[in-house]
């Protein structure tokens, strides 16, 4: 039992070659009942009756040993889990346009898909600019400035073993190429948020 199970199962995969089988993914339950928000924070409301710190949900899990602060919020996290589990299969069985087999069939479509690392590819700053129709904008300098600064952020996200996302999104690569800044005040401004 996994809420919105997408990215675990690749994470699962990539990281100690686990594969999902049997899933029931709480979010397909979720959305085969409507329900007005589909976040697992929702689900402990409606059928748990508690609102969930949701404070560490971002944190960097990776650390050891985890502070026992991130530690309660991993058990809390999961403890109800079954809980919803069971009241979800009781929802489902009284729904008439859902079914716990309709979920375990949704449930199973996601447990196939694979860990497939993204291929770096040296023009893909290429599809950026394209993207946002930005090309032009761009100078050849500019221009020059993104392919360093993709190719920069991809060696950075390897060596951390970090998505990309986390190093420099797209947005902020871009807005530093056209800037171009000269110095570490005007870097730092660009970046905001840090």
């Amino acid at each position: 039992v996994m809420h919105g199970a997408e990215s675990d199962v690749q994470w699962l995969q990539r990281d100690f070659g686990l594969y999902v089988v049997n899933l029931f993914d709480t979010y397909n339950a979720a959305k085969m009942l409507n329900l007005s928000r589909l976040s697992y924070a929702h689900l402990l409301q409606t059928y748990v009756g508690i609102t969930p710190d949701k404070s560490h949900q971002l944190a960097d899990w990776r650390q050891r040993p985890l502070p026992p602060a991130m530690k309660e919020y991993a058990i809390m996290d999961t403890h109800y889990l079954l809980d919803i589990y069971q009241r979800l299969k009781y929802d489902l069985n009284q729904h008439k346009d859902a079914s716990v087999e309709g979920v375990f069939n949704k449930s199973r479509q996601v447990s196939l898909i694979r860990y497939t690392p993204d291929p770096y590819r040296p023009d893909g700053y290429l599809s950026m600019i394209n993207r946002r129709r930005t090309k032009s904008e761009l100078t050849e300098t500019q221009e020059q400035v993104l392919k360093e600064l993709f190719d920069w952020r991809d060696q950075i996200a390897r060596q951390y073993d970090e998505s990309l996302i986390f190093v420099c999104d797209n947005n902020k690569l871009l807005r530093l190429a056209l800037a171009c800044p000269t110095n570490l005040t005007t870097l730092q401004g660009l970046l905001q948020p840090l």
